[in-house]
């Protein structure tokens, strides 16, 4: 496997990548911000989808190198999803001072999905569009009386 310095990535990737698996915490858009990106929030989204190899090959080396377990991007998204679906079971606190198996409130599964969506970057508050435009200036038969 080669490492992430031998591809050819500019330095704001490789800022994206270092901030995204540490300070900015899987944030693409503050990982976007602090690589110095100008439009984060799109920006963030676009280096999920195309340094996907590299972030993970990244956190694979995090592992390595820490020696503790951490979650792939594919178990998290599938915890996510067990969260969301409500398949997942809670303890929680009965009123009879017992713990008990509890499925996972709405509240908890509208954050899952909503960590999902910002994982996939479905959610981006503003769309950049870029392209041509080409426009004539005619001279046309203009009267000049007032």
């Amino acid at each position: 496997m080669s490492s992430i310095s031998d591809k050819k990535l500019t330095n704001k990737q490789r800022a994206f990548i270092d901030a995204y698996c540490s300070v900015s915490k899987f944030n693409a858009t503050d990982a976007a911000r602090r690589a110095g990106y100008k439009h984060p929030n799109v920006q963030g989204a676009q280096n999920l989808l195309k340094l996907r190899d590299e972030i993970a090959e990244r956190m694979e080396q995090l592992k390595e190198k820490s020696g503790a377990s951490i979650m792939s991007q594919e178990e998290v998204a599938e915890r996510l999803s067990r969260f969301a679906d409500g398949s997942i079971r809670v303890q929680q606190l009965a009123n009879n001072g017992k713990l008990v198996d509890a499925p996972v409130s709405p509240k908890d599964q509208l954050k899952a999905l909503e960590l999902l969506g910002k994982s996939y970057g479905m959610f981006v508050d503003k769309k950049e569009i870029n392209g041509n435009l080409d426009i004539e200036i005619g001279m046309g038969d203009y009267d000049d009386e007032d």
